[in-house]
């Protein structure tokens, strides 16, 4: 009951100053509202990544050379390498790539070129990307045993070099430029662009993409070896075992050692998200800073309050309030007033968080424990700091007290 009644007068006396107690919590507010956007933010932007990572394919492998520069020839990937690894067991999907560079791609109007990204696969690379088919075929084993000239385009290459991207594109022939010369290829499928909003932004900056073949890309540019592999495996819990059987099995093929390595797209996941997390931490940490300054702001005002109300505290002594009591009273105060402004800096960094998610085009993740971390930093502070002005009010002597004015 006396806790209660201790409640009742700490909200009072706190909204007969209702000016002197916003600026009090404003502090805390910005405090709190600072870290719970940048946490929600983080956590929005690693379960963005984790998202994407997850599309790409969670067991996903990428294995190339160490160190291509320094590789001797015999150590370079070939379709001999490929032929060996796809019936490796625990591998769902394979498909080694290359990457052609310097190449152009004539657009719709004549006198247009446009720098372009011609990437040599297999069929099995459509699965691999989890890419979406509109129109057509996909490459095929037949089109690379016979080093066939067709190739599969996205949507917005199609406009940009038909005028269309119906299903009318299936049959056209694109024209592709090199320092080695021209070819022609023959579409045979249109693919969703999913980075078309991006692309449209940047879209300059940013090259068209073609799939051929991987055998014609390699003739067309006359190597013999291969860039990398791509590849799913069946169990991604057991996907470390996996690349090491894999590396292991191309150095005793190729009779070297330490030259080859497998790059797990969770590994990189979990990577990014450990720096993500600690510039998050950091930035949070130096927000935090506010709090720090909201509680010394509280301890300043519960002073003043001391002060103000000193006859008060006589005459509440002089009736048979003990000093707990009195500790108790202003204690409470202090921590209603942090905890107000806790909760207000937490609504503030939940709609803050949303508004900042949208621009960002991510999601905001308010998760419990920022929840909790922040009513609970709320009402320490109330706490730490509260406990001098209130100690100080409860050891006032009451005579002394009752002779203020």
């Amino acid at each position: 009951m006396k806790v209660f009644r201790s409640v009742t007068m700490a909200i009072k006396n706190i909204f007969s100053n209702k000016m002197r107690s916003i600026l009090t919590m404003l502090g805390i507010i910005i405090g709190i509202g600072s870290v719970i956007v940048i946490t929600s933010i983080g956590a929005g932007s690693q379960a963005s990544i984790n998202e994407q990572f997850e599309t790409l394919g969670a067991g996903r492998i990428t294995v190339s050379v160490s160190n291509s520069r320094s590789a001797l020839e015999a150590d370079l990937l070939t379709m001999e390498d490929y032929r060996l690894l796809r019936d490796f067991e625990g591998i769902r999907y394979i498909s080694p790539t290359y990457s052609g560079s310097g190449v152009s791609l004539k657009l719709l109007d004549p006198t247009e070129t446009k720098n372009a990204s011609v990437t040599g696969i297999t069929g099995d690379y459509y699965n691999i990307e989890s890419q979406t088919l509109l129109h057509g075929r996909y490459i095929n084993d037949n089109d690379v045993e016979n080093s066939n000239k067709v190739c599969v385009i996205n949507d917005t290459t199609a406009e940009k070099v038909f005028g269309f991207s119906g299903e009318s594109v299936i049959g056209e022939r694109i024209s592709v430029r090199t320092w080695r010369g021209s070819q022609k290829y023959t579409v045979v499928g249109v693919l969703e662009n999913e980075n078309a909003q991006l692309e449209s932004q940047y879209s300059d900056m940013m090259p068209e993409t073609l799939y051929l073949p991987i055998t014609t890309v390699m003739k067309f540019f006359n190597s013999k070896f291969i860039s990398n592999f791509s590849i799913i495996v069946d169990d991604p819990d057991n996907i470390d075992a996996i690349s090491v059987n894999i590396t292991d099995a191309l150095h005793e093929a190729h009779r070297n050692a330490d030259k080859y390595y497998a790059q797990n797209m969770m590994n990189i996941m979990e990577q990014i998200n450990s720096v993500l997390g600690t510039v998050t931490l950091l930035i949070s940490f130096v927000a935090g800073i506010s709090l720090l300054v909201g509680g010394i702001g509280v301890m300043n005002i519960m002073l003043v309050t001391v002060t103000e109300r000193t006859r008060e505290i006589g005459i509440r002594k002089s009736i048979g309030a003990k000093n707990s009591n009195i500790l108790v009273q202003f204690l409470i105060e202090a921590i209603i007033l942090t905890g107000t402004g806790g909760a207000l800096g937490l609504l503030l960094g939940w709609g803050g968080g949303n508004v900042a998610a949208n621009f960002m085009d991510i999601s905001s993740v308010l998760s419990v424990q920022a929840i909790v971390i922040a009513v609970s930093i709320s009402l320490t502070i109330g706490i730490v700091f509260g406990v001098y002005p209130a100690r100080k009010a409860s050891l006032l002597d009451p005579i002394e007290a009752l002779r203020y004015e």
